[in-house]
This record gives C-alpha cells, structure tokens and sequence, in this order.
C-alpha cells in the first residue's frame, strides 16, 4: 500500500515537472520599435512609419492611431 502511493506520488511529480516546462517565454518587444522610456509617437524605425503620420507630433500620431482603429471597425467597415 505504502509503495503504490510512493508511485503515484512520484508519477504526479513527474508529470508536474513535465507540464512546467511548456510554458511561453514572455514577449517584450514594443509595438512602436521605439525604447520603452520613451514616447511612442517620438520613435519609430521607418518600417513602422506611415505615411500620414510625423515623427514627433503627437497629434498626427493619434489621428494615425484612431484611423487604424477605424479600418478595423467591421461596422463602418461594411457600411
């Protein structure tokens, strides 16, 4: 009796181990590409820049932000 629930023990210990190790490794990358520290309408790579929209001007950065917002919008999207 006492050598099954060392069994069973161990098995449930092995499979924890086993599961542990699946995990994600976390993402961290910005979305902009700009440092973390700073702004995000002050960065951007010219990959992530679009042609509306001018490094440093914050509101040109929102209008560009709440047009994109906008084009995924399946409401206004299939009017």
């Amino acid at each position: 009796m006492n050598l099954r629930r060392h069994r069973r023990a161990l098995v449930m210990l092995l499979a924890m181990v086993a599961l542990g190790a699946c995990s994600q490794k976390p993402q961290t990358l910005t979305q902009t590409g700009a440092p973390a520290a700073e702004a995000p309408w002050m960065g951007g790579k010219p990959a992530f820049t679009a042609a509306g929209w001018t490094v440093g001007d914050q509101a040109s950065w929102q209008r560009e932000i709440d047009r994109r917002a906008q084009a995924q919008n399946e409401y206004v999207r299939m009017r």
